[in-house]
């Protein structure tokens, strides 16, 4: 099998990543790191610097180059979340455009933990056997950490919260001068900030856990140093807290000279330490594993599946993180469950009319599982809570595009139609609002089929016969409401696809 070779860019905070992998074989070909900042300021000035994207636009240009000597032909710019939440972060992507040809695509906070996620199950050995006990994977980055929990072998939920080292050395940079115990008022703040956090794990916490941490490069670097003779990627907490108390409060200097920390990574040892101290007692940490993999290891990943590599699909934690949301709102489980399976159904007997592909299902799915949460606020219009709900809510493994799409549709699940709404409608791309229009209409059907939230219905099947679509409904009771409920939704239908959709019932007992 010839190789499919493939590139994948990455920037970040403090640098700008390529590597070029066979997506057949997920082998490595090359990888390389250039050190250009663009966001050194960015957590206090909240912008990214203009004077760096010179550097930027000559490391890409070098990775261009690079992956043409390597013939790869097919390559992507990703962008951190990190740098999409600067004030001017559409101009630096414009700039970059037009000196490059190469467009950011920025990912989101729950992706980057998706992502990191999908990396481990990949490429740590252990992964499978530890997330039989209570397991969290910590990815920290410059500015926030992605909190993954594992349990009895399966996803159980993912959050994100805005403190990373580079955040808390920003942001706290002039206190390190002006009061004496620096070091007691960084660990109060980050200590104010995750205290709150607790509350959404489970109450497993209590329980002794496995954690493995990623993304703690100078954390990380101090232990491999003093460990290099072994080549220990295991810690203990007698381990950590050796570690801990040695550096804690330690010069500048002594870190330099002891663990070869480089200069401009000093300042970032002590809030890290913190962090991650915090982050082992909340998790109630017993076994910590140190792993170095990253976003961009989980796109290499995305890349692969999309391509067809089915050993891993990561799905079931997108899916798993709805249920889990619509949870948190009260959803009620059967009529979700009922509405979710028949709105399945339809996209795949609907194919022929619609067009659309697994991502498109996926989404689908999603949203027939959060489409209610509003109903937590106020049953009555419903589905504009669902909407604002869904936009300001971290949603696992979805681009920001796929949440305000799902938003959207949750939104025109119920009484209104985008026709009737084009406002809020009109800012999507056209392609974005076909794909919310086809999809809203299948959900708009699949809910009325239990609007009574009875499960009357057990089952469907499906025919397309021009002019119309014919759901033939199991059902152990009339049907007059679904019915009723049916006839006003089914209208949006067939503005969309042009058929006309009817219910014929057909008894069972």
């Amino acid at each position: 099998m010839a190789a499919k070779l493939f590139g994948i860019m990455m920037i970040n905070v403090q640098s700008i990543e390529l590597s070029i992998v066979n997506l057949r074989t997920l082998r490595q070909i090359e990888r390389v790191r250039s050190d250009v900042s663009l966001g050194e300021d960015i957590y206090d000035q909240h912008t990214i610097d203009y004077d760096s994207v010179e550097q930027a636009t000559q490391a890409l240009t070098g990775f261009i180059q690079i992956m043409h000597d390597y013939g790869v032909h097919d390559y992507h710019l990703w962008g951190s979340w990190s740098l999409s939440t600067a004030n001017n972060a559409d101009y630096i992507q414009d700039q970059l455009f037009v000196r490059t040809g190469l467009k950011i695509d920025w990912l989101s906070s729950s992706q980057e933990t998706y992502l990191r996620s999908a990396a481990v199950a990949v490429h740590f050995p252990k992964f499978k056997q530890i997330i039989a006990d209570p397991t969290y994977l910590l990815g920290i980055n410059s500015g926030s950490v992605g909190i993954s929990h594992y349990d009895q072998g399966a996803f159980a939920f993912s959050r994100s919260l805005r403190l990373g080292p580079v955040r808390i050395a920003e942001v706290l940079e002039d206190l390190q001068s002006s009061v004496p115990n620096y070091v007691e008022v960084l660990d109060d703040y980050i200590s104010s900030q995750i205290a709150d956090f607790g509350r959404f794990l489970p109450a497993t916490r209590q329980q002794p856990s496995n954690v493995v941490m990623l993304g703690v490069a100078p954390f990380s670097n101090l232990f491999r140093q003093q460990q290099s003779k072994v080549g220990v990627e295991e810690l203990s907490k007698a381990d950590f807290k050796a570690l801990y108390d040695d550096i804690i409060n330690a010069s500048d200097q002594y870190l330099m000279d002891k663990y070869e920390v480089d200069e401009s990574d000093v300042r970032l040892i002590i809030p890290e330490l913190l962090l991650i101290n915090e982050l082992l007692q909340l998790t109630n940490a017993e076994t910590i594993w140190l792993g170095n993999v990253t976003a961009l290891d989980g796109l290499i990943i995305q890349e692969a599946v999309k391509l067809g590599y089915k050993k891993y699909n990561f799905n079931d934690q997108i899916v798993t993180a709805a249920k889990n949301l619509a949870d948190r709102y009260n959803v009620e489980p059967k009529h979700r469950d009922l509405v979710t399976k028949f709105s399945m159904h339809l996209f795949d007997q609907l194919k022929p009319l619609h067009h659309l592909g697994k991502r498109d299902r996926l989404l689908l799915q999603v949203a027939s599982i959060v489409h209610d949460v509003g109903s937590y606020i106020d049953p009555h219009q419903h589905y504009m809570h669902s909407d604002y709900i869904l936009r300001a809510t971290e949603l696992t493994g979805l681009t920001n595009d796929e949440k305000q799409t799902i938003a959207t549709i949750a939104r025109y699940h119920s009484a209104q139609t985008p026709s009737k709404d084009i406002k809020h409608f009109e800012h999507m791309s056209l392609e974005q609002r076909l794909v919310v229009s086809k999809l809203s209409a299948i959900l708009r059907l699949a809910d009325a089929l239990d609007d009574g939230r009875q499960q009357k219905i057990s089952k469907i099947s499906v025919s397309i016969k021009n002019p119309q679509v014919i759901i033939t409904c199991y059902a152990h009771d009339d049907l007059f409401l679904e019915n009723w409920v049916f006839s006003q939704k089914a209208e949006f239908f067939k503005e969309v696809f042009g058929l006309t959709p009817v219910i014929k019932r057909r008894g069972v007992r």
